[in-house]
């Protein structure tokens, strides 16, 4: 029979024991049921709990050395203010100057987003060519090819930046060469450049900075009046910021401040990819083109923080390992391993710049196989109605936890959803007579169908459509109580403040 464990020399368990019996009120006396479901349930196997027992070992194994290589963020539930005296470049000289930045605390007791980000969280940008960020990127890039060589008057130093940004008074801005053959860029000319010269077919647009190459050697004893943006001291070079590709030219010391990626040989943030530094893990198959949908599975075993790890393993070896007692370890890890990866899936499109780790879309697809096993068979259980009000309940109050910060209900919901047609196929279940044999078989059909039809346009959405038109879905993520209580939490398909 299709959904069946085969009977081996095993423990026989009565229906009803252990933690889902309890839930579900099925303590009935076997008399009740007709000859044939007893014998099906004496067929049933007691399983032992090895995927209990891997999964939570690999969970606990990720976390300490998660803590041991990136360390602890600021515990709390707001942001952690830090200062330091740094050298910033101001108009390509380096001034000493009081810097202040903000971090994000961590409720979970664990590490920062950027090394969660570094691991493998959920993080749409990372996943697919983000359509909202590329547009913001493409125009940095227009703004960027509006820029010139900032030389100070004494020649004390030079930087890349904005003709507004340049002040005339202590400083000369350069947008063209001396001889007006190509565009000025800070310690770089592709007449000037060696390695790799500026010859045909590789030859460089003079007048689109955007598209130069870093030039790793250029020509020695030039003259200082042809050639004033390369014989100048560049005090600033790009640096990747925060966790969506942000680029701005910045000193060492600034960059070091800000916890970036600078990059001593580029001259331009054009040269540089922001978002492989960012995302980690194996390298993007094509350059700036992002491909690590593996995060969708990856993010199940990592956990924001000891709180967070604990709360996972409370659920792990109650509910977790006595319905894979019942089931098996190959029923229940499918269904605990496809449900957090359907609900991290729809997640991504509605909260895609929200960072995300851990099995709570596994958690509540679990939770969903006690209502099927509820459902079939109904006819078994004492109190069915009471069982199903008692389940509700639970869910009813994770959901509600589920609107506070730090907790993506999205998963929630949707790893409830994928478990529940998945638990109509992988878990074990008995027969009424031939009739109820035949339906459950259907429903076998039908939910392998919605499985499939669910991950099929998850999936075109994430990663080719990019957009929602749910307005008003971020209150089933998180309630703002306060202006400031859910940000930056449900920005939805907004892209996140890149500088903040």
């Amino acid at each position: 029979m299709i959904g069946r464990p085969v009977a081996k020399n095993a423990n026989r368990r009565q229906y009803g024991q252990g933690l889902v019996g309890r839930w579900l009120n099925r303590r009935v006396t076997r008399k009740r049921l007709p000859s044939s479901v007893k014998k099906q349930l004496d067929s049933l196997s007691d399983h032992r709990p090895f995927f209990t027992y891997y999964v939570s070992f690999v969970q606990t194994v990720v976390l300490i050395v998660t803590l041991a290589v990136y360390g602890f963020a600021p515990i709390g539930f707001t942001r952690t203010e830090r200062s330091a005296l740094v050298l910033k470049s101001r108009q390509g000289t380096l001034v000493p100057e009081l810097l202040k930045e903000s971090d994000p605390d961590s409720f979970w007791i664990g590490t920062h987003h950027q090394a969660l980000i570094h691991l493998g969280a959920k993080f749409a940008p990372c996943m697919r060519k983000d359509n909202l960020l590329y547009e913001t990127l493409e125009k940095e890039r227009v703004d960027e090819s509006k820029t010139g060589c900032c030389i100070k008057t004494d020649n004390s130093g030079c930087m890349q930046t904005s003709r507004t940004e340049c002040s005339r008074a202590f400083a000369n801005f350069k947008y063209y060469t001396n001889n007006n053959m190509s565009r000025a860029v800070c310690g770089q000319d592709p007449q000037l450049c060696t390695d790799p010269p500026s010859v045909k077919p590789y030859e460089w647009n003079y007048m689109d900075i955007t598209k130069w190459p870093i030039c790793k050697k250029s020509q020695k004893n030039v003259s200082r009046l042809d050639y004033p943006h390369m014989n100048c001291e560049i005090t600033a070079r790009p640096c990747c910021i925060k966790t969506q590709a942000r680029c701005e030219m910045l000193s060492r010391s600034e960059c070091s401040f800000k916890k970036g990626y600078y990059y001593e040989n580029a001259t331009l943030c054009s040269q540089v990819d922001c978002l492989g530094p960012i995302c980690g893990m194996i390298p993007f198959l094509k350059q700036h083109v992002p491909d690590q949908i593996y995060r969708l599975w990856m993010a199940i075993f990592l956990h924001a923080g000891i709180i967070h790890l604990l709360c996972t393993l409370v659920f792990n070896f109650t509910i977790l390992r006595d319905l894979e007692r019942m089931a098996g370890w190959i029923r229940i890890s499918i269904i605990y391993i496809f449900s957090g990866i359907g609900g991290y899936l729809i997640s991504a499109i509605l909260i895609p710049y929200q960072v995300e780790v851990g099995p709570s879309g596994s958690m509540f697809g679990i939770i969903a196989c006690l209502f099927v096993e509820l459902i079939q068979s109904w006819q078994m259980v004492a109190q069915p109605i009471l069982a199903l009000l008692k389940l509700c309940g639970v869910v009813f109050l994770l959901l509600v936890v589920g609107l506070l910060p730090y907790v993506d209900n999205f998963a929630h919901m949707a790893g409830f959803c994928f478990g529940f047609c998945l638990a109509f196929i992988f878990l074990p279940y008995v027969t009424f007579g031939r009739f109820d044999r035949n339906r459950k078989r259907v429903q076998i059909l039908v939910a392998f169908a919605v499985v499939i039809i669910m991950y099929t346009v998850g999936f075109i959405i994430f990663l080719e459509v990019q957009t929602t038109t749910c307005y008003g879905c971020t209150y089933l993520n998180c309630i703002p109580f306060t202006v400031d209580f859910c940000e930056p939490y449900n920005l939805g398909q907004m892209l996140q403040p890149r500088s903040g």
